[in-house]
């Protein structure tokens, strides 16, 4: 066995499909499915039930993906300790984000890293929250950046920002009456400026979600979807495009050009969102790895 095999199985497991997994893996259908069959009759047990088009895993399948994810982590934790017997010149250090994140943060955080080790390359895997804490707890990642709360008896973490709720509002809309509060981030209005008012909203799940949900039954206001979405950054533009206004976290003003949309922070306080830099309990961070979380908290956000 190699660890190749290991990797085919579990992209072809993750993505469900056997073209995404090809595209993934950058090889031919035709030759991963050559490739699994090959595996197949080497174990004499069918990892996959591919009835009805459909690619779920067996009960062996299920055997053999613990027992690959355990041995790429060894793998990954040797390659991390030649990594830092070569000094670090070269390699690759693997970090999960949610999609906004990784556009928001990473650019910032890679830039800043490549400086410092022009020869080293981050490797940015993008996930929910969910995805994100499985995928560390089976040592898929060097470090991930989410959200609080996280197990802290499975995982270290350390604080990187804290993140304002603030009201992103169209451009082209009237200007609210407007309050100078301390540590706020914008002019702060009052949440009955949302009374009435249509809003670009995002899926039931989401934390911003249930915050506004909050916001709307404290103060018995009324609000009209004007479209529902599931990320921010299609959120952020619905707002631009002057859709309706959208409760969002601060940070997102760098998705935006002065004027695109008009920002404004909360007179009453209301929950924080703290994300963190996480890694596994149980996982000897290397030395660059270390240096990585030192450039995230070096970073100005």
């Amino acid at each position: 066995m190699n660890t190749k095999q290991f990797q085919y199985v579990l992209t072809l497991a993750h993505e469900g499909s056997f073209s995404r997994a090809a595209d993934t893996l950058n090889i031919t259908q035709p030759s991963l499915s050559q490739y699994i069959k090959k595996i197949e009759r080497e174990i004499g047990l069918e990892l996959f039930d591919r009835t009805n088009g459909d690619i779920r895993l067996t009960d062996a399948g299920h055997v053999y993906i613990e027992a690959g994810k355990k041995i790429l982590d060894i793998e990954h934790q040797m390659e991390n300790s030649f990594t830092d017997l070569a000094s670090y010149k070269t390699g690759s250090l693997i970090i999960g984000a949610a999609p906004y994140r990784a556009a928001s943060m990473m650019p910032v955080i890679a830039s800043s890293f490549q400086k410092l080790h022009p020869g080293m390359h981050l490797i940015v895997r993008e996930g929910t929250t969910a995805e994100l804490v499985e995928g560390m707890e089976h040592g898929e990642y060097d470090l991930a950046l989410t959200l609080l709360p996280i197990d802290k008896r499975l995982f270290n973490y350390e604080k990187v920002v804290e993140e304002e709720l603030i009201l992103a509002v169209p451009s082209s809309y009237q200007a609210f009456p407007i309050k100078e509060v301390a540590d706020r981030k914008h002019p702060a209005v009052d949440a009955t400026v949302l009374n009435g008012k249509s809003l670009v909203m995002l899926t039931d799940a989401q934390f911003m979600q249930k915050q506004l949900e909050n916001i709307v039954l404290d103060h018995k206001l009324t609000i009209h979807p004007a479209a529902i979405v599931k990320s921010l950054e299609a959120q952020i533009e619905m707002v631009k495009a002057g859709v309706g206004m959208a409760l969002m976290p601060s940070g997102i003003e760098r998705f935006c050009k002065p004027g695109d949309v008009v920002f404004y922070s909360f007179t009453e306080p209301l929950p924080r969102r703290e994300v963190v830099v996480m890694w596994r309990k149980d996982q000897k961070l290397s030395k660059t790895t270390e240096e990585l979380k030192t450039v995230i908290h070096s970073i100005q956000w």
